[in-house]
């Protein structure tokens, strides 16, 4: 017999797709660590469950209805990651000017991923829609 918690179906999904968010994020830093300590077999299994983690988290998100139509949701990707190639630069210059040299040097390699992704959705938009 299970206690009524007066969670509904809906906020459990919503809980579980930010708890699944998290641990991504968290299992990838854990084996970014475990990689500069030379812990590879570490790395490449903590890896492994941040996928699985992903995968819940989007099979929780599909499940909840949350995508709409496929064009509309690659634009506004698009958008996003157009907004964080900016925003990742502007990190970039205060860090720079904080004297945070490794920190500015991420943002700046994080702010050419976006890019490349924003080019990967333009890719897909200009091929398939």
């Amino acid at each position: 017999m299970t206690e009524d918690t007066g969670t509904t179906v809906d906020e459990h999904i919503q809980n579980n797709i930010q708890g699944e968010t998290w641990e991504v994020v968290h299992y990838m830093a854990m084996a970014l660590k475990a990689d500069n300590e030379g812990k590879t077999e570490v790395a490449r299994t903590l890896r492994d469950i941040a996928l699985d983690e992903a995968a819940h988290g989007a099979r929780f998100k599909y499940l909840a209805d949350e995508i709409g139509d496929l064009k509309e949701e690659i634009e506004k990707m698009l958008a996003g990651e157009e907004k964080a190639f900016d925003g990742k630069h502007e990190g970039m210059r205060e860090a720079d000017e904080s004297g945070q040299k490794e920190v500015a040097s991420f943002f700046d390699t994080a702010a050419h991923d976006e890019g490349r992704h924003a080019a990967m959705l333009r890719n897909l938009l200009e091929q398939y829609f």
